[in-house]
């Protein structure tokens, strides 16, 4: 009797095991970018989430985010003038999508970090995204402006009030958290203070790798 029981104790932790090794993992990345920090994913990975339809970018693997600023923001070439009003006062926001073909480490200059995260996390952190882009009265997303970068981009209207202490670096924070990652979004005024908090939750992306855990496994 002790046999048997044993032996389905073990057979019930091995298929337990094997269900946990054969989860669904989704790797992020977040993209330094000097002042401010974004957020990429692989684009397939966003299929059958909270992402809007129209902000994806059929032929292309990776998009990444970041909410900034509505007049800073999409300025290719802001003044400080520009920079003190973004900060000092509270103002609208936007958000900057980028799609591209490469992985992340290869397309930014800035230094690029990955996190791998389960169904349930990868979930919460796109709906706490995709819930910051403003929509019309028909339900529709607000396109304001050509985006900066990438192969195809653009800058949408966004929920939110930006000033210096709610600002990019507490947005990508309080990403994080909603994933359930332990940043405290209080604490990361600057991207240097948000660095500080992921580099002990997250590893260095390389340029070799592909980029995207489906295509990993």
């Amino acid at each position: 009797m002790n046999r048997k029981r044993f032996f389905l104790l073990g057979l019930t932790l091995l298929l337990v095991g094997l269900a946990v090794a054969q989860e669904r993992r989704f790797r992020i990345y977040l993209i330094h970018h000097g002042w401010h920090a974004g957020i990429a994913f692989c684009q397939a990975d966003l299929e059958g989430t909270d992402w809007p339809a129209e902000a994806f970018f059929p032929e292309r693997r990776f998009v990444e985010v970041g909410w900034g600023e509505a007049g800073y923001y999409p300025d290719p070439d802001p003044g400080a003038g520009d920079a003190l009003r973004a900060a000092l006062w509270p103002t609208d926001a936007v958000l900057h999508v980028a799609a591209f073909d490469h992985p992340p480490a290869l397309i930014f200059k800035g230094p690029v970090r990955q996190i791998d995260l389960d169904s349930t996390a990868f979930r919460r952190l796109v709906a706490y995204v995709a819930d910051y882009f403003k929509r019309d009265a028909q339900g529709r997303l607000e396109p304001v402006a050509p985006g900066l970068y990438g192969v195809e981009s653009q800058f949408y209207a966004a929920k939110g009030r930006y000033h210096l202490f709610n600002n990019c670096n507490h947005w990508v924070a309080r990403a994080l958290r909603a994933a359930g990652l332990p940043v405290h979004p209080g604490r990361t005024l600057t991207i240097r203070d948000l660095w500080r908090q992921i580099e002990p939750l997250s590893q260095a992306a390389s340029p070799e790798s592909d980029g995207c855990l489906s295509n990993i496994r």
